[in-house]
């Protein structure tokens, strides 16, 4: 599928007749001039240049953000994933699977003949006039090689919390509570859902010029720079440590203190006598499944300071990530009673919820008789019956009610009991809003928010 037969000049028709992928600019890393084009001139002096360039268009049509290669024997096997879940791609043979990689290993500058150390790597490119960085890391491993593309657009697409899918009303709240005083506010999520783009995200709606923000960071974090927010780094393996950074930055008498990790009991604690103290604000994130489980993890880890830390946060949010119905495909049916009661939806207030309309795999497009079935295929989502992603949000705002159950029985049912008298929506509550509103459908609300248990 990605090898190409070139009739005539600039021509990319597949020998199956497939449509015409777009040309990929690749531009790789190089002291000058004189030495990208060196590179370039070497890569496509190999015949699989072609394949190596289809791989990459056929992911970025795909809209996916990343590519797996593996390895073996047999040959490569290609996955790329797109709204958060793996396809495959028809895998390649070595004899071309090989050369892409050293294709792909040079233009990131990166040993060709290694193919069992860890290497890392980037290569920018574009295509149809986007930019894109592609972050390469390949390893070898018990059956071949496997190779990780990551693809990210050089410009930020998500910019503000509205862009991830925020309600306005939410929006607000957040923004209010990040703008607060002598307090601590704590993002989570879990792995793979953007955790850390609802953080950058997030600080940047936080007023940063009236107030003086700093971050310590570890230096082999790599979250991006943000304006306004001084950045102050760490280096473990020089010897250096995040407490001693903390140390030289209280001098400055900052307002607030981003933290990435509380890093140390010691540090947890004198974070929150800065707090309470003098005044300061303070921001940090954790892995957790939700906005009450995040309190309570951050309890746990830092026992000695768990008191402190339920008094002084003023709020806690929580981020899953679902698949958005395709809107050029997406099928309307009739809700029936006891589906909306199970959304949690007032019988009567929906009429109309949304499905995806996914096709049938090729091997089953036939009727009765056995003759090929003309299904029309949706050009926006390629029948995959969604389109982009799209945050639900659990925004907890700690009041005292919530900060005395969290303190005389930390569990997330009992803490929830109390929240919900203050009006807090569950991941799952705030998800139905979404199917209810069309953008997103029952099913995908039951794959990510309610995945079925392993055996």
């Amino acid at each position: 599928m990605l090898r190409r037969n070139r009739k005539k000049k600039n021509s990319r028709s597949s020998k199956s007749g497939a449509e015409d992928l777009p040309q990929v600019v690749f531009k790789p890393k190089a002291a000058d001039k004189a030495a990208e084009q060196g590179i370039m001139i070497a890569c496509r002096g190999i015949e699989q240049f072609p394949a190596a360039s289809d791989l990459i268009a056929q992911a970025l049509l795909a809209r996916a953000d990343q590519i797996m290669l593996d390895y073996s024997q047999q040959g490569v096997a290609i996955r790329i994933r797109v709204n958060g879940l793996w396809e495959s791609l028809p895998p390649l043979d070595r004899e071309t699977g090989d050369p892409v990689l050293v294709i792909l290993k040079k233009l990131c500058n990166l040993n060709p003949t290694d193919r069992r150390s860890r290497q890392i790597g980037t290569l920018p490119l574009s295509m149809k006039g986007t930019d894109w960085i592609v972050s390469f890391t390949s390893q070898g491993i018990a059956t071949g090689e496997r190779v990780l593309m990551r693809i990210e657009p050089k410009k930020q697409v998500l910019n503000n919390l509205g862009d991830l899918g925020m309600r306005e009303k939410m929006q607000q709240q957040l923004r209010d509570l990040l703008n607060s005083n002598k307090a601590i506010f704590v993002f989570s999520g879990v792995a793979g859902h953007a955790l850390p783009t609802m953080w950058r995200v997030g600080l940047e709606s936080a007023d940063r010029f009236v107030r003086d923000f700093h971050s310590i960071e570890d230096v082999t974090v790599g979250d991006p720079e943000l304006i306004n927010i001084g950045r102050h780094t760490f280096d473990t393996a020089a010897g250096e440590t995040p407490m001693t950074v903390l140390k030289s930055l209280l001098l400055k008498q900052p307002d607030a203190l981003i933290l990435p990790d509380l890093f140390s009991p010691e540090i947890a604690k004198l974070i929150c006598s800065e707090v309470a103290n003098e005044g300061r604000y303070a921001i940090t994130r954790i892995v957790a499944g939700s906005s009450i489980e995040a309190i309570i993890k951050l309890m746990a880890t830092y026992p000695a300071s768990a008191k402190s830390l339920v008094k002084l946060t003023c709020g806690c949010i929580n981020l899953r990530l679902l698949r958005r119905l395709c809107t050029e495909c997406r099928e309307p049916f009739q809700p029936t009673p006891q589906l909306l009661q199970k959304l949690g939806l007032p019988a009567g207030r929906v009429q109309t919820l949304y499905k995806p309309n996914i096709p049938p795999p090729p091997e089953q497009r036939f009727d009765a008789q056995g003759k090929p079935l003309e299904i029309e295929i949706c050009k926006q989502c390629n029948g995959r019956g969604y389109y982009g992603r799209m945050g639900v949000f659990e925004l907890l705002q700690l009041n005292d009610e919530i900060r005395q159950a969290l303190l005389k029985k930390p569990d997330v049912q009992s803490v929830l009991a109390v929240a919900r008298k203050s009006g807090f929506l569950t991941l799952q509550e705030e998800g139905a809003l979404a199917v209810a509103q069309g953008l997103t459908s029952l099913q995908e609300l039951q794959r990510v928010l309610y995945p079925a248990k392993k055996a």
